[in-house]
C-alpha cells in the first residue's frame, strides 16, 4: 500500500470510528433524532456568541435559507431557541437549550475519546509529531 493509500485508509478508519462512537453515545443518551448535518450547525451556534441564523449562514459559506431550516427543526426538537433583540426587533439570537448545551456536551466528550484513543499507544514525541502534522493540515 503506498503512502497516499495509507492515509486515505487511516482517515476513513477514523471517521467510522467517530461516526460509531458518536451514534453510540447520542443513542444511549437519547439523542437519536439530530442528523449529522444539524449537528454541525448546532456545534457552531454553540461555539458563537448570540449568533443570528444569518451569522450562523456566514460562517458556514451556506445559505440563510438553508441555516433557517435546520434552526427551525433545531428549535422544534428543542436543541435551540430565539430570542429577540431587545435593540431591533428584526433580529433574533439563537441559543442552546439544556438539551443542546447536554448535546453538545456529550460531542465534546466523544471528541475528547477519539482523541484519547488516536494517542494512547504514542509516545510523547509521536505526539507531538502529530499535533505537528494535524496543525500544519488544519491550518492550510
Amino acid at each position: 500500500m503506498n503512502n497516499k493509500s495509507a492515509v486515505l485508509a487511516t482517515v476513513e478508519m477514523i471517521s467510522q470510528l467517530m461516526g460509531e462512537l458518536e451514534s453510540k453515545a447520542f443513542e444511549q443518551e437519547g439523542f437519536s433524532d439530530i442528523t449529522m448535518n444539524q449537528m454541525h450547525y448546532l456545534e457552531t451556534a454553540a461555539n458563537l456568541d448570540d449568533p443570528t441564523s444569518a451569522y450562523i449562514a456566514e460562517k458556514l459559506g451556506v445559505t440563510r435559507p438553508s441555516v433557517s431550516t435546520i434552526v427551525k427543526k433545531l428549535i422544534d426538537a428543542e436543541y435551540l431557541t430565539k430570542t429577540r433583540s431587545e435593540n431591533d426587533g428584526r433580529i433574533y439570537y439563537l441559543h442552546l437549550t439544556p438539551k443542546g448545551l447536554r448535546f453538545n456536551e456529550l460531542h465534546n466528550e466523544v471528541h475528547s475519546i477519539l482523541a484519547r484513543r488516536i494517542i494512547e499507544n504514542l509516545s510523547q514525541d509521536e505526539i507531538e509529531s502529530l499535533a505537528g502534522l494535524l496543525e500544519k493540515i488544519t491550518d492550510g
